[in-house]
């Protein structure tokens, strides 16, 4: 999944390839090793020999470098081909084993454990098989083959921790657009319960205002000051749910009900004792609370409506329970209800917090239950 992962990512070069291969230029001090037999006088360079070295030493880093041009993984080719350079290397009388220790390294990057072991192996049998037809003592191929594990292990190490790192990055990244969308969703929810429940108050007002222009002009100036002051007070609650402050607690969200459903001919009955004042804020349930009376308001032709809270031991509200009386105005199915946003963000919302929403049908109005962990 890891490799999958890599070359897609690769395609659209979005990650800095020196960042994550910067090893690959540190292991390149290995080539300082290769004229140490000449500065060292045990064989004396010739102008072919420097030449040829010169020439190998250029098509190497050409094959070295090749994954910056296409992939991030090494091929059995420029595996082969990179040994293949050290031993034409040999007759130079340079250390042309460095090349052997840069073809055993490029065996970690190949995609199957398996394949490196096997190849890192069948590099070692040829260097050994090398070095007795060239007629080198055993001390003098071990060094060879040791570095050639050891750079093996350091290349592997390095690449798995890049691929860890690689796919941590990823994670973060798809951990910050999950955020996002769920932050995004949050406020959606929020203004739905604000605006909704607030613009629904304010319609209702409306034209009762209108009806009382010329009966009661007093009365129905009462209410436009009231649509002024709903208007006022969803504005700022707009603000903080785009902030992410919103701490509506259930004592205001029930004084808002009472209005609300007074306003529209409801009567509010509250089964039980009201929310102290000093309880803590109870965003969930409080928005819970207005999309239920919203929805009573709306979609109901109730004429009392029921409420009652449930609390834990400490004292605090887990649970509050909406009974209206009313049929649905809208033409829907019997004892059924089709879920529109504001039920189906108050289900999320519940749900995120570990708690649940429950409307059940009865013979003339619904029961609205919405509970979150005590």
């Amino acid at each position: 999944m890891a490799a999958d992962s890599l070359s897609r990512h690769l395609a659209d070069r979005k990650t800095p390839w020196p960042h994550f291969n910067h090893y690959l230029v540190a292991y390149l001090s290995y080539l300082l090793f290769y004229p140490v037999p000449w500065l060292l006088g045990y064989h004396r360079p010739t102008l072919p020999g420097v030449l040829f070295s010169a020439a190998a030493m250029l098509l190497f880093l050409l094959v070295y470098f090749a994954p910056y041009r296409k992939d991030r993984y090494y091929g059995y080719g420029e595996i082969i081909l990179t040994d293949l350079i050290g031993h034409a290397c040999a007759w130079t009388h340079g250390d042309w084993e460095v090349y052997c220790i840069f073809a055993a390294g490029m065996c970690a990057r190949l995609p199957e454990r398996r394949q490196s072991i096997t190849m890192v192996i069948l590099l070692q049998v040829v260097l050994i098989i090398s070095g007795h037809f060239r007629h080198k003592t055993t001390l003098e191929v071990i060094p060879g083959a040791f570095f050639s594990i050891i750079t093996y292990m350091g290349t592997l190490v390095q690449w798995q921790l890049g691929i860890r790192n690689f796919e941590l990055r990823e994670a973060q990244n798809e951990i910050r657009a999950l955020a996002t969308t769920a932050e995004r969703e949050r406020i959606a929810r929020d203004l739905h319960d604000l605006l909704g429940h607030s613009l629904t108050v304010i319609s209702v007002k409306a034209e009762l205002s209108e009806r009382l222009f010329t009966a009661d002009p007093h009365r129905a100036r009462q209410e436009i000051n009231e649509i002024s002051q709903i208007a006022r007070t969803s504005l700022r609650e707009v603000r903080e749910a785009v902030s992410g402050m919103n701490g509506a607690s259930l004592l205001r969200e029930l004084e808002r009900a009472r209005k609300a459903l007074h306003t529209t001919g409801i009567t509010l009955v509250l089964e039980g004792r009201e929310p102290p004042a000093d309880a803590p804020p109870n965003s969930v349930l409080a928005l819970a609370l207005r999309e239920a009376v919203t929805n009573v308001i709306r979609h109901s032709d109730a004429r009392t409506c029921t409420l009652t809270f449930l609390y834990d031991a400490s004292g605090h509200i887990h649970t509050f329970t909406l009974e209206d009386d009313g049929p649905l105005q809208a033409a829907q199915p019997a004892r059924t209800i089709i879920e529109g946003n504001g039920l189906r963000g108050m289900r999320a919302r519940l749900a995120a917090s570990g708690g649940t929403l429950t409307i059940s049908p009865r013979p003339r109005g619904f029961t609205l239950t919405a509970t979150t962990l005590p």
